[in-house]
Formats: structure tokens, C-alpha cells, sequence
């Protein structure tokens, strides 16, 4: 139990800090390429308002020229060129002045991929560009963006580091003290459980004590309303405390022990019981049992499974309604489903069904033996994870509920 509320604690609590750094890393070097985008777009704005021409510093104080941006020196230090084209794409001017890694063949080999794609800016490599046109002719201003694309780089990668070497601390450290976090927990649980079983133990006694005095006063002064109901929550009280025990034994992580079992035979003997039942109350029962299915499982916790899905089913499924039942394999996997009519208006969430004393009624004195407790969903998905599969509800449509357990 404390391995697993502990790993659950590293999961989570991880999880929460890998979002976080997530976040922080993506917003931090978002932000970064967008600044350095729009630094790139106002030194290419400059240069068309320039004509490629970047103006002296101003010569009295306070003196600007209208298009120089505040950042003027970070124009001065950018490597740009410039091309002029008319509209067929041929070559008519390039100024490659600002830069020293191109021949004029790339500057027209650059203009003219640029002139097919009809955009006005946009990226071609590392090149960041804007199409000036007037009249016939295009002015093109290619960017090199090779100092930014570095920075964010080295921004990614720093960032990066950082990001995962505070990862890694808060691993050791949650993984550290984990421990002392769900210790209260624990002590909790180990409470509740040791209560469960001792309570549990503590009631066999008297259960079959009085469970022996009633039917000795059944054949002694004959079967009566009384008697009868005693018996009744007599019946019902042992399958709470058989339940709450088996519900305590699998909290414990106790590991059941399997052998290869014939499931086939095992479902088939177990639906029979019910089959009769269901005939009393005029209920069409189905089943499709795929013969043969050997399944390497614990058979007492199996049948338990079984019997706890079907006297669900036989409670809630109104006289003259219906359960379909089927035990398949697909591929390596073993599907059972457990299908019945209900209450049409019942829109409860089927996770619900699962909680431990959760009842769709509510109610809490019902004197009907067919009545739970509301424990028996939540020790079936116990007993179905216990086993190695899943158990799951869910409305396939209106008036009727599935229950599908998958190994």
C-alpha cells in the first residue's frame, strides 16, 4: 500500500512540476523568437523607408530622421542585401554591400524563388525578406537572421538545461519525502483496514448464532414475518461483512495466488443459479459462453467477481426485463459483459457505481433481501484490477446498462 500511494505521489506531484517547466520553457523561448521577429520586421521597415540607405548619426541633438527607429545601431550591425528585379524576374540591381557570404548568382537565385511565391515577406532559409514594388519594379530586402536563429538556440539549450536539471532535483526531492507526505495517509488506512477485519471477524460469531436461534424458533413455532426477516438481514449482513473482508484483504496488496483455470466451466456452472432465478421472475436471460477459455486466475476470487456482477444485475433488472451475459476472447485478451434492462430515468454517472456504499436509492433501511449495501461494484473492480484486467460501466442506450470486465 505505501509503495503504491507513493508512487502515485511521485506521479502526480512530477507530473505538476513537468507541466510547470513545460510551460515556463515554451513560454520563455516563445516570447524570445517573437521579440527577435519583430526586432527582425522594424530593421527591414527601416530599410525600405531608407531605400536601403542607412543614414548617418543626426548631427545636433534631438535631430531624427523620420524612419530611424531608436535602435538604429542594430541596423548598422545587421548583414542584409538588397535586389532589384522588374516583373519577369530578371536581375536589374543587387546590393551586397552589407554582407559577405553571397554571390550575386544566390541573390538571383534568391529573388526569384521569392518572386514565384507572390508573398510580400516571409522566410526562404535563413534569410527573413520584404518585397517593396513600385510601379514595374520589385525591391527586394533579404535579412540575415543567422545571429537571432544562434541566440534562440542558445536560449533553447540553456533553458533546456535548466529545465531539466530542476526536474531532476525535484525528483530526488519528492522521491526523499515522499514518505513523510503520505504517512498520515497511511496510518489512516492501516486504521481503517485493521478496523474492517476486526469487525468483520468480530460479527461472524454472532451472525451464526443468530442465524442458528432463528431457524431453531422456525422449526419450533413455525415459519412467521418475523423470523423471516430476521433471516433475511441476517443473509445480507454476512454478505457485507464477506465482502467488507475480501475489500480489506485486497487493500492489502495481498497477491492471489493463480493456477490455469477452465473459465468456461466456471461461468457455465455459476449462470445456472441465476438462469432458474431469473425464470421465477419472467426475466429472458441470454448467454454466449466461448467454450474452452483456460485463463490463468485465482478461481475463488474469479467466482466472486461473477457472482457479485450477476446478483447486481438480478437486483436492478425489473421483472420482465432482460440480461444478456457473454464470455469472449479477443485477440489475448478475455472479455466478460454483463448487460440488463433498468430504470430508463437512471442517469447516474457509472463511475459512481463503483464508490464504496454507494446505493442508487440511497436508501439505507430497505427490509428487501435483494437490497445491498452498496459495496458489492466497488469489491468486484477491486478483485477484476487484483486479477490483472479492468472493470467498466457504461449506458449503451436508454433503459439498459453494461458492465465489461477485460483481462
Amino acid at each position: 500500500m505505501i509503495k503504491t500511494l507513493r508512487k502515485k505521489f511521485i506521479f502526480f506531484a512530477m507530473t505538476a512540476v513537468t507541466v510547470l517547466l513545460l510551460v515556463l520553457l515554451i513560454s520563455t523561448n516563445g516570447l524570445t523568437w517573437i521579440i527577435l521577429e519583430r526586432q527582425a520586421d522594424e530593421v527591414l521597415n527601416t530599410l525600405v523607408k531608407s531605400k536601403g540607405v542607412i543614414p548617418n548619426a543626426p548631427q545636433k541633438k534631438g535631430e531624427r530622421p523620420p524612419f530611424m527607429p531608436p535602435e538604429m545601431d542594430i541596423v548598422r550591425s545587421s548583414r542584409f542585401f538588397i535586389v532589384q528585379a522588374d516583373t519577369d524576374g530578371y536581375l536589374l540591381s543587387c546590393d551586397l554591400n552589407q554582407i559577405f557570404f553571397n554571390s550575386i548568382e544566390d541573390a538571383a537565385d534568391y529573388s526569384r524563388s521569392v518572386l514565384d511565391r507572390k508573398a510580400t515577406k516571409g522566410h526562404i532559409e535563413r534569410y527573413k525578406y520584404l518585397v517593396n514594388k513600385e510601379d514595374d519594379l520589385y525591391t527586394i530586402y533579404f535579412l540575415d537572421q543567422t545571429p537571432e536563429v544562434i541566440t534562440a538556440r542558445i536560449m533553447l539549450i540553456i533553458s533546456g538545461l535548466i529545465a531539466l536539471c530542476s526536474w531532476l532535483i525535484m525528483l530526488l526531492f519528492v522521491s526523499l519525502f515522499s514518505k513523510n507526505f503520505v504517512q498520515p495517509i497511511i496510518a489512516g488506512l492501516e486504521k481503517q483496514k485493521q478496523f474492517i477485519t476486526n469487525a468483520g471477524h468480530e460479527l461472524k460469531t454472532p451472525l451464526a448464532i443468530i442465524q442458528s436461534n432463528n431457524d431453531a424458533m422456525m422449526l419450533i413455532h413455525g415459519e412467521n414475518k418475523y423470523n423471516r426477516n430476521i433471516k433475511s438481514q441476517v443473509i445480507r449482513l454476512g454478505e457485507l461483512t464477506a465482502n467488507l473482508l475480501m475489500q480489506a484483504r485486497l487493500d492489502e496488496e495481498v497477491d492471489l495466488s493463480k493456477e490455469p483455470t477452465n473459465i468456461s466451466k466456471l461461468v457455465t456452472e455459476i449462470l445456472q443459479v441465476y438462469k432458474d432465478s431469473a425464470e421465477q421472475r419472467n426475466i429472458s436471460f441470454h448467454s454466449e459462453i466461448t467454450p474452452e477459455i483456460t485463463f490463468n486466475t485465482n478461481p475463488q476470487a474469479f467466482s466472486q467477481l461473477l457472482t457479485i456482477l450477476m446478483d447486481n444485475s438480478m437486483k436492478y433488472t425489473t421483472d420482465n426485463g432482460d440480461i444478456n451475459f457473454s464470455l469472449n476472447r479477443d485477440g489475448k485478451n478475455i472479455i466478460i459483459t454483463e448487460e440488463n434492462s433498468c430504470d430508463p430515468d437512471m442517469n447516474i454517472d457509472p463511475e459512481h457505481l463503483f464508490e464504496r456504499f454507494y446505493r442508487i436509492d440511497n436508501a439505507r433501511t430497505q427490509n428487501d433481501l435483494q437490497s445491498g449495501y452498496g459495496i458489492g461494484l466497488s469489491v468486484a473492480r477491486s478483485i477484476c484490477e487484483s486479477l490483472g484486467g479492468e472493470l467498466k460501466a457504461y449506458y449503451p442506450q436508454s433503459g439498459r446498462i453494461r458492465f465489461t470486465a477485460r483481462f
